[in-house]
């Protein structure tokens, strides 16, 4: 295949996806995303960022990342190994894992690398993956990066589970993946049920926290604490891009000995270029404030259960749940396209998710509800939602799957 074709080639992928509603196109923001943003000059209620506390634009967390800046510079230029890692380093890592109850934890340039670079350091082909079919992108690239057997069990099914553990005698060391909060319906894993699957078949289990962490539990402790898990936390990862002031980086939380073995043997660790000092300062300082903001999180959930309530009593049908990621199922996939253009022009910014993300038939619109939407914000976009619904021909009725 010559060049030539091979750009004709990727010119009707690209026109394929067009034409099926499902080419992605980013937008340019006019200001920082916050609850409110402007975006091509008009103003808009933002519902697609998981800034939930309102640490991204923090006044405190942004003056922690200016002085590091300033003390440290831009960046080690090199990977910890090489160049040697920064006090704020070691205090991010010991902080995270005091926080989230581990003996350690290891911090990554970005969350994506701190799944990808988690199951491929720890196993090899004597070892079974049993994950979660509905685990974030990430966590599932770190798991075919990996030369363990791989098993999937449908979503939030422990019976299915089970079985995929029975069958697993000739296994040397087993790992269950899944997400804490699985953060295209808001729902949570079953993780108190996993944790004694874990224990009876002798599995560590991990899990991706990257939407509980911050949001959910006491002093923000993620989802374990939500659920009254009583295990301890075998392996937690998450990152810094969400509830923990929006900035970039990423971690595993987990026992020393392999916290050792991760700074060995992983590459995204081993290659990659050191946590900026700013990045790490402003997440060290968000931490610092979600611990102390149980206050911010009970008045978090108060204008997610409002929203909620709003959503219904126009007519939608919402999973249960209490996560401020919340999903408005609208089924075929030029549906949601037309439910967020029409959204768009009614001052509301929200993002659709449809086919491979969710399965076929399942498309819904992810409103994600902040510290900084006010009720005027939220009344008004379950309003834009029906209209918009109504527009589309969006089934209102329908009861999601």
């Amino acid at each position: 295949m010559s060049s030539d074709l091979f750009m004709e080639f990727l010119h009707n992928q690209n026109r394929r996806l067009d034409l099926d509603a499902a080419l992605k196109r980013e937008q340019t923001l006019d200001s920082p995303a916050g609850a409110g943003m402007t975006l091509g000059g008009r103003l808009l209620v933002n519902l697609a960022s998981s800034d939930y506390l309102g640490l991204a634009n923090h006044p405190v967390v942004k003056d922690a990342a200016a002085a590091a800046l300033q003390k440290y510079g831009v960046g080690l230029a090199s990977t910890r190994l090489i160049t040697g890692t920064l006090p704020i380093h070691l205090a991010l890592e010991k902080t995270i894992a005091q926080w989230l109850g581990t003996d350690d934890a290891v911090v990554f340039a970005s969350g994506y690398q701190a799944n990808t670079g988690l199951f491929e350091a720890l196993l090899g082909e004597r070892d079974f993956i049993f994950c979660d079919e509905l685990i974030r992108p990430s966590l599932a690239d770190g798991i075919r990066l990996s030369r363990a057997r791989v098993y999937t069990y449908r979503n939030r099914d422990l019976a299915h589970l089970q079985d995929r553990l029975r069958r697993s005698r000739t296994a040397r060391f087993r790992i269950i993946a899944t997400d804490g909060v699985f953060p295209l319906d808001g729902g949570p894993a079953p993780l108190e049920e996993i944790y004694r699957l874990a224990e009876q078949y002798d599995a560590l289990v991990a899990v991706d926290d990257s939407h509980g962490i911050g949001v959910w539990g006491a002093s923000g402790r993620g989802t374990h604490v939500e659920l009254s898990v009583t295990a301890k936390p075998h392996v937690i990862t998450g990152t810094f891009g969400h509830a923990l002031g929006g900035g970039s980086g990423g971690f595993i939380a987990c026992p020393s000995v392999m916290a050792t073995w991760l700074r060995q043997r992983s590459r995204p660790y081993l290659t990659s270029t050191a946590l900026p000092p700013a990045s790490a300062a402003a997440a060290l300082k968000a931490i610092e404030l979600a611990k102390q903001a149980d206050k911010s999180r009970e008045a978090l959930m108060e204008k997610v259960r409002a929203f909620r309530l709003a959503l219904e009593r126009h007519g939608f049908h919402l999973l249960p749940g209490k996560h401020p990621a919340i999903a408005i199922h609208v089924g075929h996939a030029t549906v949601a396209q037309k439910m967020t253009d029409l959204l768009y022009q009614k001052g509301a910014y929200a993002l659709g998710f449809c086919h491979p993300v969710v399965p076929e038939g399942s498309a819904r619109i992810r409103a994600q509800v902040t510290i900084g939407h006010t009720d005027v914000m939220l009344e008004n976009t379950a309003a834009a939602f029906a209209e918009a619904a109504h527009a589309a021909g969006a089934p209102l009725f329908a009861t999601p799957t």
